[in-house]
């Protein structure tokens, strides 16, 4: 299902401020904190297999058990109402609550590690409710980078190459639900008020980018001469950034990033860009 907004939701301030208060007392998972640059990307499972809060990693629950608010769902009443309200509980999988700040994440594609899991038990669907969040805030899709605001439901294609970003230290706090597929199914939310599905990304939510200018891609490709497997991480943290400032086109990320790498005087240096962006947009076994 592609990208796109579908509804807004009252939320209630003192009883989401209550709820995160407790959430402040879990035990957060940093799985696919690998993800990241800066980082962590902090997430507690309060729906899954079993009810088992786990270890965060998708591939790692029982996934023949009934699903269920685990030990921390439990705790967050106001949560627990919202989820069950706006969500076709007979096809979720998972619910996350995401804490993120001042990083970026790498361009990817999720569900690629699925593959060994049942077609009727793999996640396929996602689903963003933003709890908290600022301008500051921007996801990508392709080359298309916009914000989702707080209480708006969105179905997002994580199929797709997408990325995150925050250039806030204030945390970035999303519900983050997986559906199963389920041919004939109706829709996954049960809002009164949804979009018709294909509506895609609201021009008003799209950040409008300037075009890189040549010099900047210039100088960015000078990148070579300094970069090396112990700062690596940096440089590629650079690179995604200016894809959210600036328009520099299809695959910008991970296409400058490959030439910088080309150019660097450790061979190392291109051959570990080259895995990653394998790992990351085309094939992955966790």
């Amino acid at each position: 299902m592609r990208t796109q907004y579908v509804s807004t939701i009252p939320l209630d301030g003192p009883r989401l401020a209550k709820d995160l208060e407790q959430s402040s007392t879990f035990r957060y998972s940093e799985a696919y904190s690998n993800y990241l640059i800066g980082g962590p990307w902090k997430s507690a499972v309060l729906w899954s297999a079993g009810g088992d809060s786990g270890d965060g990693l998708l591939t790692n629950y029982a996934y023949d058990q009934e699903f269920a608010f685990t030990e921390y769902g439990k705790q967050l009443p106001y949560l627990q109402e919202l989820i069950t309200t706006v969500a076709d509980l007979s096809r979720l999988n998972f619910v996350r609550l995401a804490v993120f700040s001042k990083s970026v994440i790498v361009p990817h594609r999720d569900f690629l590690e699925l593959g060994e899991i049942p077609d009727d038990a793999r996640s396929a669907h996602r689903l963003h409710i933003p709890l908290v969040t600022n301008d500051e805030c921007f996801f990508s899709e392709d080359n298309t980078v916009y914000r989702m605001r707080t209480g708006e439901v969105w179905y997002f294609d994580a199929a797709q190459v997408h990325s995150v970003a925050s250039f806030s230290s204030e945390p970035r706090i999303h519900l983050i639900f997986d559906f199963v597929e389920r041919p004939g199914a109706g829709p996954l939310v049960t809002l009164d008020d949804r979009r018709e599905e294909g509506g895609g990304i609201p021009a008003d939510r799209t950040v409008r980018r300037a075009p890189l200018p040549d010099a900047d891609r210039t100088n960015l490709l000078r990148l070579a001469d300094v970069l090396t497997m112990d700062n690596f991480g940096e440089i590629f943290s650079i690179v995604v950034k200016t894809h959210f400032r600036y328009d520099g086109g299809e695959q910008f990320a991970w296409d400058t990033m490959t030439a910088i790498a080309r150019g660097s005087k450790d061979p190392a240096v291109l051959e570990h860009t080259l895995e990653l962006r394998q790992y990351f947009t085309l094939e992955r076994s966790e």
